[in-house]
């Protein structure tokens, strides 16, 4: 009767472990849910901003559940011109040269890239940004969610345009 009592035990407790260790590797897709520009006044507070404007520093607010975040503004994108004419110069592949960009679309070249962001317990994830002329602007936030102790992970790309005055 021991000996049964022992083995049902065992059983039982195998399969809380794992199945809890099953549930560390489901890995969802992460969701972002706003997308905000703050100033800072005088106190130190956030103050979220309904139109934003050119030559301002802005931190940018992402409301996300993920656990990386990575924000491309779309800002800048320079592109290295053939010496002593109009023309892009492009590399061995026929990708464009670029000298800097912050725009998603250039994922993958040298010298394109994305800001780097920081936790803040009252807005998500934040960063700062300027950008330096009026228009339509392509922002993009990438959210990315990892396995514990795996390889697996689930990464999402949310486009937003943002109107800067």
């Amino acid at each position: 009767m021991k000996r049964t009592a022992y083995f049902l035990v065992f059983v039982f407790l195998t399969t809380v472990l794992m199945s809890s260790c099953l549930n560390e590797d489901d890995v969802k897709n992460p969701k972002v849910y706003s997308l905000k520009f703050y100033t800072v006044n005088e106190n130190k507070e956030f103050v979220e901003v309904g139109e934003p404007v050119k030559g301002v520093t802005y931190t940018i607010g992402v409301e996300t559940d993920a656990d990386i975040c990575s924000v491309w503004p779309g800002g800048i994108r320079q592109i290295v011109k053939k010496v002593g004419s109009d023309v892009d110069s492009t590399d061995i592949n026929g990708n464009v040269v670029l000298s800097k960009s912050d725009c998603y679309q250039d994922y993958g070249l040298l010298k394109a890239q994305g800001l780097k962001t920081s936790l803040n317990s009252s807005i998500g994830w934040t960063t700062t940004y300027q950008y330096p002329q009026s228009g339509d602007f392509e922002f993009t936030v990438v959210v990315t969610n990892h396995g514990y102790d795996s390889p697996e992970y689930k990464q999402v790309a949310v486009p937003f345009t943002v109107k800067i005055r």
